[in-house]
């Protein structure tokens, strides 16, 4: 008895829709988290800011002393590295979507914003089936990279020459495994042509 992967309503969990067609399967994931995670995201960026603003303040106002201006410019470095960080899993988790599309020509992903995104295209024959990317869980980095205030925790994979391609970020077991017999199943039926 097998998996049915061919869904009528188009879509696996909550985030993941797709539409078969004769030619091709698109599968949209979209990034969006509930409101109270967003908040607590929106929260942290303001505060990071108004932290900012406050250094440079209190920064301004006194008469620089000897090397105060490096202290600054190193604790400046950092926190712009972060802001960064905070900023792009803000956008992200707003806007963010991944787009697969397999047809018969290969196989594009794309990590879209909004509409915007440049997909990795691998024409059929140079990558290998995908897999579910197997979970080592006294790993930190993975526990991280699940947190919803990061972009990791991707749960599905295929190599294609030297590279890896990930995919399916912080997808539940259960979503992430329809996901994959769908795509496996479209990938052998569109490249068999």
């Amino acid at each position: 008895m097998g998996t049915n992967t061919r869904r009528k309503d188009g879509r696996i969990g909550d985030r993941i829709t797709f539409d078969h067609s004769e030619d091709a399967l698109r599968v949209d994931i979209r990034q969006q988290i509930p409101p109270a995670q967003m908040s607590l995201l929106s929260i942290w960026l303001v505060a990071w800011c108004a932290l900012e603003a406050a250094v440079v303040y209190f920064w301004t106002q006194e008469p620089n002393e000897g090397n105060a201006w490096l202290g600054y410019a190193i604790y400046s470095a950092f926190w712009g590295f972060f802001a960064f960080r905070i900023g792009k899993v803000w956008l992200w988790r707003l806007r963010g979507r991944e787009v697969l599309v397999v047809d018969r020509k290969g196989v594009s992903i794309a990590m879209a914003f909004g509409e915007r995104g440049l997909p990795d295209f691998f024409a059929h024959g140079t990558y290998s089936l995908p897999q579910r990317i197997k979970e080592n869980p006294q790993q930190i980095l993975r526990t991280f990279e699940s947190a919803f205030w990061s972009l990791g925790g991707e749960t599905l994979q295929f190599a294609s020459g030297k590279r890896t391609m990930v995919l399916g970020k912080q997808l539940s077991d259960r979503d992430a495994d329809t996901l994959l017999k769908m795509v496996q199943s479209a990938i052998r039926r569109l490249s068999a042509d």
